[in-house]
């Protein structure tokens, strides 16, 4: 009797573990499909900033933030940052003065049987495959519309020797959508961030982290631009959004992410 209780138990274990194993890829997969927006867990957003400074001491210096009160923009707010470095995202998860949500290459997600995808999920992030981008846009204007701010890099991917790739219109057409959903009737907004290294190693821009070692530490300047609300836009063609938005991010002056190229922009 107690070798038929034993089995039993065994049984009901090995059932508990293939069902959990099952529930969790399937919420990993989930996180790594493109327009998913996993669930937010605030105390682990809360150890992810703290850990974000340290880390960003510690390879990348002091960081100074110009317009900090332009980060607590209330509302419908979609945060539009310059890209040129994979710090990039851990300084402005470091700097915001909201709990937005991320727009992340769902790439960046993968690894670590699937820790990585579920713990950045808790952090706000949510997947996006780039080579379907038009999948995450219902999701991202619904997002929005709730009220919740977004990070998006209109660059969509890192330009390793910090000049300026094509903006692409992903958050102009999100931010457009959501207004003309809400009838016009509520502030929606796009704020240009634009971040300046003061040093550079464009061989190590894309990471891994380790080989950026101490290449980096020079500290960082963080500019972020007055909001551009859409109803105060003589035009809300998604180009002409994305126009004003990548002129006010090239407009600061640095020496590591040259400014001098034309508007460039691509679908």
């Amino acid at each position: 009797m107690r070798k038929l209780n034993f089995n039993k138990g065994s049984l009901l274990a090995r059932g508990f573990l293939g069902t959990w194993r099952k529930k969790y890829r399937e919420y990993v997969n989930h996180c790594l499909t493109s327009g998913f927006i996993p669930t937010t867990c605030r105390p682990l957003q809360l150890f992810a900033r703290f850990a974000a400074r340290i880390w960003l001491y510690l390879q990348v210096g002091r960081v100074r933030v110009i317009g900090t009160d332009n980060l607590k923009t209330p509302g419908r707010v979609i945060f539009t940052p310059n890209h040129s470095s994979m710090f990039d995202a851990i300084l402005i998860y470091a700097v915001m003065k909201r709990w937005p949500r991320y727009m992340t290459a769902y790439e960046e997600m993968r690894g670590l049987w699937g820790l990585k995808a579920i713990a950045m999920g808790a952090f706000g992030c949510f997947a996006v495959d780039r080579a379907h981008g038009k999948t995450v846009l219902e999701p991202a204007i619904k997002v929005l519309m709730s009220g919740q701010p977004m990070v998006i890099f209109p660059e969509g991917k890192i330009s390793p020797t910090g000049e300026y790739l094509p903006f692409k219109r992903g958050a102009a057409v999100i931010a457009n959508s959501a207004y003309e959903r809400l009838g016009m009737k509520e502030h929606v907004a796009i704020v240009p961030i634009h971040i300046c290294y003061r040093k550079r190693d464009a061989a190590t821009a894309g990471g891994p982290y380790a080989d950026m070692g101490f290449k980096w530490r020079g500290g960082a300047t963080v500019t972020v631009g007055k909001p551009i609300y859409m109803h105060e836009l003589p035009s809300r063609k998604p180009e002409d959004v994305m126009a004003v938005v990548s002129g006010a991010i090239k407009l600061q002056a640095c020496a590591t992410t040259p400014g001098d190229k034309p508007d460039a922009l691509s679908a």
